[in-house]
């Protein structure tokens, strides 16, 4: 189904489990509202999980590639394409109340099949550029110090960590999880993940030497850690989002 406004097309896809959608791009600023289901997106070597709940914001012409671990429903809009608009990029959670409520008029008047949907639209695209220029919650800047100086990826005690920002290692693990929104074990496991992305789809290495560079303790230890996040293994990622 879909409908094209003033504003833009608003268009529903599904998709089935274990389907994949190759490299492609979007000529205007998209955003996609994932109904159900989950998908992993992958921008420049970084996967993304999308779940339900969340929405993807892409601007004009950025390069991606989707492979959808279930039966998969999206809503996407494409939004007017305004000179100078800033966006904020990637997955976002719905727990912004406006863009919760603006988010939810999209999809009652696409399926109402109402006359708002073009005010809809032009809602969600104001609270996406209103959005984008909220200041982001200030990190303390010992924290920044030692989430950009700290060797993530190794296995590194994060007392270590916490000697580098120049805090008792408590309080830096309670200030991380505030300010971060996940414990320092889980952003590392991230970093490494992200480093494996990027090793496997930039080069030709085996998985036993790219566990070894991203950080885990062996080959097992990463097939299980990756599988665990993204719901495909290392081999499988690789030949779904290789070029």
């Amino acid at each position: 189904m879909e409908r094209v406004t003033e504003a833009g097309a608003v268009f529903e896809t599904d998709h089935c489990g274990c389907s994949a959608m190759r490299h492609h791009r979007h000529g205007a600023p998209f955003v996609t509202i994932v109904l159900r289901g989950s998908y992993i997106e992958v921008q420049d070597t970084v996967p993304e999980v999308c779940r339900g709940g969340t929405i993807v914001v892409h601007e004009a012409g950025e390069e991606h590639a989707d492979r959808f671990a279930s039966d998969t429903r999206c809503l996407n809009v494409e939004l007017p394409s305004v000179t100078g608009a800033a966006y904020p990029l990637g997955t976002l959670g719905l727990d912004h109340q406006a863009l919760c409520d603006a988010v939810q008029w999209v999809i009652r008047s696409f399926y109402d099949r109402t006359q708002e949907l073009s005010d809809a639209v032009c809602s969600l695209h104001s609270t996406l550029i209103q959005r984008a220029c909220e200041p982001a919650s200030e990190r303390p800047h010992w924290l920044m110090r030692a989430i950009d100086e700290f060797p993530w990826a190794h296995a590194v005690p994060f007392r270590e960590a916490a000697a580098i920002a120049g805090v008792h290692e408590t309080h830096f693990s309670r200030a991380f999880r505030r300010h971060v929104g996940m414990t320092a074990n889980e952003y590392r496991s991230r970093v490494r993940v992200r480093l494996a992305s990027k090793l496997l789809l930039t080069t030709t290495s085996s998985l036993a030497r790219i566990a070894f560079s991203a950080g885990f303790s062996d080959q097992s230890h990463f097939t299980r850690v990756f599988s665990r996040r993204l719901g495909l293994s290392p081999a499988g990622y690789r030949r779904t989002f290789a070029r």
